[in-house]
């Protein structure tokens, strides 16, 4: 039997038998268990009238949960990597110099992705309909592991892009490299990274 699934048993047992969260807590302490982990454990079982501990509803993890919420992350990913392209591209057609895609690769970057776009975009939009649909209808997904796991990474990876944004603007400035499209470039990554950390703290205040 795992630790924590003593620890749960414990709990349980001497809720059961009558004991008051603070005698339970004080005598996990006292084995060595660390007062943040005593207090967890607790949170998992409810107060309340009835004479017996009632556990609390505990994150769930299934194979269809990380299949859709893969899906969904996965679309969106690739929603803002395919929009930060269009517009770089579009601002290097419209305010680069013109020596500066002889080939015509930016035409090329711009079909490839409005393409993606057109194909993710639909997609996207079905699945967090989806989602939202069904948490509506069944609290225990706003408890789904995935999500909130996938969440925090989105939050992370966006938080990071931020400072990694600002940071770059900041050393352009100190070498006195800002140009308007590297300006208008960092704007859309900033953009881009707000808005999916907006969108992402929206999944973690659900749960």
């Amino acid at each position: 039997m795992r630790a924590q699934d003593r620890l749960a048993g414990f709990v349980a047992e001497a809720l059961r038998a009558g004991h008051s969260r603070a005698e339970v807590a004080g005598a996990l302490v006292a084995a060595g268990w660390s007062a943040d982990e005593a207090d967890k454990a607790l949170e998992d079982w409810a107060d309340g009238p009835f004479p017996m501990p009632v556990p609390r509803p505990r994150p769930s993890v299934s194979a269809r949960e990380a299949f859709v919420y893969g899906l969904m992350f996965t679309a969106l990913a690739v929603l803002v990597i395919q929009a930060l392209s269009l517009g770089f591209a579009l601002t290097d057609l419209w305010l680069g110099p013109e020596e500066s895609d002889p080939f015509g690769f930016g035409s090329w970057r711009v079909r490839g992705a409005v393409a993606s776009l057109v194909v993710f975009a639909p997609l996207f939009v079905l699945l967090d309909r989806r989602v939202a649909r069904a948490a509506r209808a069944d609290r225990s997904i706003g408890r789904s592991a995935v999500r909130d796991w996938l969440s925090h990474v989105a939050l992370y990876a966006a938080a990071i892009t931020l400072l990694a944004d600002l940071i770059s603007v900041l050393t352009a400035v100190l070498g006195g490299g800002l140009t308007l499209v590297f300006l208008v470039k960092s704007a859309l990554v900033a953009a881009a990274a707000a808005l999916v950390f907006v969108y992402f703290r929206r999944f973690t205040r659900q749960g």
